[in-house]
């Protein structure tokens, strides 16, 4: 059935094409306005190292990645389960399987395939699609477009706000939404960088040998958390998945302190009396960083941590127990953030005390929010998807209920 209320939805990514995928198939004339050429320019960036759409994670774990936000989001995550999103996938042809980390993919391991078949079953279901129409905020109650230069008004009965956070802004989503809700009241928290990498001081020569490389098999610490994985080193600091891990704390200490210190476990394999049983065999010639190889198999990186230490000079002295010691925890200086728009994602945004329990506006009457523009982190493994495309759902869904209960 053909409805006569009329939706634009602001931004062309998940949650938007979720909220669109809904609506329409519910009969609402729907158009998508997207200031890029292209539709889902970060979902399909995502899907290069393959696209992880969701978690295997039982429920109460899933749902605690969310952190302090996690009331907030399961809600969500209850309307539209991860077993909820993979059967999704498969209606639109796209078998998905689990990990060995336990995430979820796509069998094509490729955002590509999934985004044009959701975008064919769109233009099937009548959406219209808007290109390079760049939100500048509202006349009155009409949307204020830049398109080709020119300037033009929209009226529609319900406005869906999908317009992402602040990280990779060459793709669409560069936060200049902030001041536009600023100007209309609205609470909103500073973003900030999340899933992002740190800046540590290298000398130029661990920098130089370094840039690129892995640390693999390491357990970082951090304020009672513990993370077993792998990092990369790049010319001015850390980043990779087990720093993306735990980068929300990190992020939040150097706010606090200007820095961080992260404890790093350089040999988990070995316990620390077993490293110092070890170390007590004769160096006989060996340099350090031969005798280090040597007798813990400790990789160039983590033998390269060690000659960054200020008292690397004495490495020659230290006894086998304070090397050991060293080696089981390492403290890592983190001097601050990598900027946001190198972030995975970003934290902050519209707060929950800005909207209702069905994602409107609390002082703007059938304007509606989500996904990455609201104030909610989460880490990557799927998180970050699931619930961007899980908030589109769910809103689309309270529109048309709303509807019904007005027409009942």
């Amino acid at each position: 059935m053909k409805h006569s209320k009329t939706i634009a939805i602001i931004g062309g990514g998940p949650s938007g094409l979720m909220a669109a995928d809904i609506l329409s198939a519910n009969g609402y004339q729907v158009t998508i306005y997207e200031r890029k050429a292209t539709f889902g320019r970060k979902f399909l960036m995502a899907g290069r190292g393959g696209l992880n759409i969701t978690h295997s994670e039982n429920i109460d774990g899933f749902i605690k990645k969310y952190g302090t936000a996690a009331s907030n989001i399961k809600p969500l995550i209850d309307k539209l389960t991860p077993n909820d999103l993979r059967q999704w996938c498969q209606s639109l042809g796209e078998e998905t399987f689990i990990g060995s980390s336990g995430r979820i993919f796509p069998k094509s391991f490729k955002a590509s395939p999934l985004l044009r078949a959701w975008l064919k079953k769109l233009e099937k279901q009548n959406v219209i699609f808007k290109v390079k129409y760049d939100w500048q905020g509202w006349d009155q109650d009409k949307l204020i477009f830049k398109a080709d230069e020119d300037i033009t008004h929209v009226q529609a009965d319900a406005t869906l706000l999908c317009l992402g956070g602040a990280s990779w802004p060459h793709l669409g989503s560069d936060g200049s939404w902030v001041n536009i809700l600023k100007r209309e009241k609205v609470l909103i928290s500073p973003l900030k960088p999340s899933n992002c990498g740190f800046f540590v001081k290298w000398s130029s020569i661990f920098a130089e040998k370094f840039e690129g490389k892995s640390l693999k098999s390491v357990t970082l610490s951090f304020q009672g958390k513990k993370i077993n994985g792998e990092f990369m080193i790049t010319k001015n600091g850390v980043e990779g998945g087990a720093i993306y891990a735990l980068s929300s704390f990190l992020r939040d200490e150097i706010t606090r302190s200007k820095l961080a210190h992260l404890t790093l476990d350089l040999k988990p394999g070995l316990s620390l009396g077993e490293i110092q049983k070890r170390l007590q065999k004769p160096k006989a010639k060996l340099s350090t960083s031969n005798y280090l190889r040597k007798t813990l198999n400790l990789s160039d990186v983590a033998i390269g941590l060690l000659m960054e230490l200020p008292d690397r000079k004495t490495l020659n002295d230290y006894s086998a127990e304070k090397m050991a010691n060293t080696i089981k925890f390492y403290k890592l200086k983190l001097e601050d953030t990598f900027p946001i728009e190198r972030a995975i994602s970003t934290a902050g945004g519209v707060s929950f005390d800005a909207i209702d329990d069905n994602f409107m506006l609390l002082n703007k009457l059938n304007i509606y929010v989500s996904g990455e523009m609201l104030d909610w982190e989460a880490p990557t493994g799927g998180y970050l998807l699931q619930a961007c495309i899980a908030n589109g759902a769910y809103v689309a869904n309270a529109i048309i209920t709303q509807d019904h209960n007005k027409n009942i």
